[in-house]
């Protein structure tokens, strides 16, 4: 994961203390509520030239269709996205990758073609950019569900190979009685 490794090690942080604190306090019972802790903690962790977008408005021209994508976090430096963020929230149930991985390659596949722009209805305009999608982006999966059993390797025998070495997995299984145990993969 060249050109990368200081997000990384940022998202890593704030997906760590996302749980460690507004999990494990109660604090996080839905999928909104992970992103509102994960946007905090990652945006502690920001230095002022970051910018955080939730939930913004993709569109993208595919096989002669529009299609949007509202992925939950983007974080961009003073130009690019430089990450695009997926969060889940299933504590009973097995993850799922399968949608949000096809989302990651059409989003990586077309990132020439994308721009993210910081538009005010109203009020006045101190960032009035466009944001375009770095080369050296990084995908993430972060997601709360059930321990189970799958394999690291599995999500590449799906044929991503868009994503290889620009994906990040992060996990934590819930357990009865325990604190999650939190772990991520690298692709």
């Amino acid at each position: 994961m060249k050109g990368r490794r200081l997000i990384k090690s940022q998202i890593i942080e704030a997906w760590s203390e996302c749980l460690n604190t507004d999990y494990q306090n109660q604090r996080i019972n839905s999928e909104r509520s992970l992103q509102a802790s994960m946007w905090s903690q990652l945006n502690k962790r920001l230095g002022t030239n970051r910018r955080l977008f939730i939930e913004p408005c993709m569109t993208i021209r595919h096989r002669g269709a529009i299609k949007r994508l509202y992925p939950d976090i983007l974080v961009c430096n003073s130009c690019e996205v430089i990450s695009v963020i997926e969060l889940k929230y299933l504590p009973r149930a097995t993850p799922q990758f399968t949608k949000d991985l096809n989302t990651f390659d059409l989003i990586s596949t077309h990132r020439s073609s994308i721009k993210i722009t910081n538009e005010r209805f109203r009020g006045k305009m101190t960032d009035d950019m466009k944001y375009s999608l770095s080369k050296s982006i990084l995908f993430v999966w972060a997601g709360v569900h059930a321990a189970d059993k799958f394999k690291q390797d599995r999500i590449f025998s799906e044929g991503h190979d868009h994503l290889e070495g620009c994906y990040l997995q992060l996990h934590a299984a819930t357990l009865h009685n325990h604190a999650p145990d939190i772990y991520y993969y690298e692709y």
